[in-house]
């Protein structure tokens, strides 16, 4: 039977405190240089500003979707209104016409069809356009057939309500022989016709 011996046991390594790795092989571990970081950095900025660009384009082209809907939305509904309104006007038995006044950046009009005051019935209805600040006013009135409201009757803006603000020009005439009123709006020409009107032409046809 060998005995191994101390001696033995120091040639083979055996009981040597470890030391840790050698010198040289901290020179083959990974790490990072100088160069390195820099151009991870300038490839994070890269890719940052082109996320960046994008983000920022499709914000924009939301942005504009979202105005031109809201701009299409108050011109359907301001043409909606002028068109319930006139077509709705009130027939004056008397004069044997249509309640209507208009005078370029105004309208008049008697009507059938109330946006305040749903269920008054007959009121008087007044456009006002404000050239200087692109704004529309609106104001109605319950008592018709009150003198005051006549078709000379223009009320001051301060007593109107804020219909429309940067609202596209916007002008208005009547055509007494053919009972339209034409309305000019952002390049765009309208003729609307109060129906009593038509059901009058088409009786004496």
């Amino acid at each position: 039977m060998t005995r191994r011996t101390a001696g033995n046991r120091e040639e083979q390594g055996e009981g040597r405190p470890s030391r840790g790795p050698a010198p040289w092989a901290w020179n083959n571990r990974a790490g990072f240089t100088l160069f390195e970081v820099m151009v991870a950095v300038f490839l994070l900025a890269m890719v940052s500003s082109m996320i960046y660009s994008i983000l920022n384009v499709s914000i924009k082209f939301s942005e504009k979707g979202e105005n031109t809907i809201l701009a299409f939305e108050r011109e359907q509904g301001l043409l909606g209104l002028l068109e319930r309104q006139i077509k709705n006007g009130w027939y004056d038995e008397q004069k044997k016409e249509v309640d209507i006044t208009a005078e370029e950046t105004m309208l008049r009009i008697v009507t059938r069809a109330p946006l305040l005051y749903p269920h008054a019935g007959v009121v008087v209805a007044v456009y006002r356009y404000d050239p200087q600040s692109s704004e529309l006013y609106y104001l109605e009135k319950r008592d018709f057939y009150n003198t005051d409201y006549g078709s000379e009757y223009v009320p001051p803006l301060d007593e109107m309500q804020l219909l429309i603000e940067d609202c596209p020009p916007l002008s208005f005439a009547y055509e007494e022989d053919s009972s339209a009123v034409t309305v000019n709006y952002d390049d765009r020409e309208l003729q609307f016709t109060p129906w009593c009107q038509v059901e009058i032409r088409e009786d004496v046809i």
